[in-house]
């Protein structure tokens, strides 16, 4: 025998991966991908929302105002949640999952949650989703304001 163990689990060199990708280098998310994000976040988040209102209403089979003041609160919870959840563990939200984009630091490395929270209520400043329209870069004000950018991880 030549000394090997035929049991042993193979090599492999674990730098020779793919290169990391230079933040100034990674393609930025185009116009057509973003809007498609805010539509699709957005029909998720309602969707989400509208049954966790129906499900509080039914269960309380109240339709007082106190009812209803408990229903926006759980419609801004849940929007909060779906964002900053989604994009402080993983870096995306349903909708970039699908349109393969992605949310990175300005250096390319995955956001924190301070920026995400950041993010998030951004997204609440009057006429924000109109940011986008009226930016070069299309970055929109809840991207500048956080310190975070859209990339397209997928091509």
């Amino acid at each position: 025998m030549s000394g090997q163990n035929p049991y042993e689990p193979p090599k492999a060199e674990l730098a020779a991966g793919l290169p990391e990708l230079e933040p100034d280098l990674a393609p930025a998310a185009g116009m057509g991908a973003r809007f498609l994000n805010f539509i699709i976040d957005g029909i998720i988040v309602r969707i989400v929302i509208t049954a966790l209102v129906v499900a509080v209403l039914a269960a309380g089979g109240d339709a007082s105002e106190e009812a209803s003041a408990l229903a926006m609160v759980l419609a801004l919870v849940g929007m909060v949640a779906y964002y900053v959840v989604l994009e402080a563990s993983f870096g995306w939200t349903v909708a970039k999952l699908i349109t393969g984009t992605r949310v990175v630091r300005f250096d390319g490395h995955k956001p924190r949650w301070p920026q995400v929270i950041g993010r998030t209520f951004a997204r609440f400043i009057p006429f924000e989703p109109f940011s986008l329209l009226f930016s070069s870069a299309t970055q929109g004000w809840h991207d500048s304001l956080s310190g975070t950018r859209v990339i397209k991880v997928r091509r």
